[in-house]
């Protein structure tokens, strides 16, 4: 009993925050467009609609990178089935795959990219990458050339030549990163180095 009271007193609380966290927002209708769940913690932390089917996913970086090279691919007919890991997976035509990782059918993560891929807005987005499931620094670089005005590729190792990238000092010495999003400090940090560009 205890519990579901704690819980219902931090669902009530993290409700009463959104709007605070929501007021210093200049940008509520953004287009997120990430390799990771950064996307979908964004739009749930400040409570803004999902301008894009990148919630509750992730794309491992090639199929990733070849998606942001050739955008036209994300409109192309999704296939989706339920995967060999017990969550579904989406593959496109042209053979990259989307893992819908907290769907619980293929159904509904069918149903959600159908409905979001067209929120997409390509003139107010936010390209995002991190070093994770595999990520190489020679992904990394071919982030940093992609034509995207507004993009950021969070690092666990410094890359001082590549305008993209984003060092989370937290996770200094790990070989990929962790649950970054959960950074308190990160959105802090973000505004920071945008003003300081």
């Amino acid at each position: 009993m205890l519990n579901k009271l704690r819980q219902a007193l931090a669902r009530l609380a993290y409700r009463m925050v959104i709007p605070l966290r929501r007021r210093r927002l200049v940008n509520r209708q953004v287009s997120i467009i990430s390799n990771d769940c950064f996307s979908s913690f964004m739009y749930r932390f400040y409570g803004m609609p999902f301008n894009s089917p990148f919630a509750g996913l992730f794309v491992l970086p090639d199929d990733y990178l070849s998606l942001l090279a050739d955008r036209s691919r994300l409109y192309a007919p999704l296939t989706v089935t339920d995967g060999p890991d017990g969550y579904p997976i989406g593959r496109f035509p042209t053979g990259e795959a989307i893992h819908f990782l907290h769907y619980g059918s293929a159904q509904e993560a069918s149903d959600k990219w159908a409905r979001r891929i067209g929120r997409i807005n390509w003139d107010n987005c936010i390209v995002k990458f991190s070093e994770n499931n595999g990520c190489t620094p020679e992904h990394l670089r071919r982030f940093d050339a992609l034509p995207y005005a507004r993009k950021v590729a969070f690092t666990c190792h410094r890359y001082p030549d590549l305008l993209s990238a984003f060092y989370l000092s937290e996770f200094s010495g790990e070989e990929q990163l962790g649950k970054y999003w959960k950074i308190a400090d990160l959105h802090y940090n973000l505004q920071r180095h945008a003003d300081a560009r």
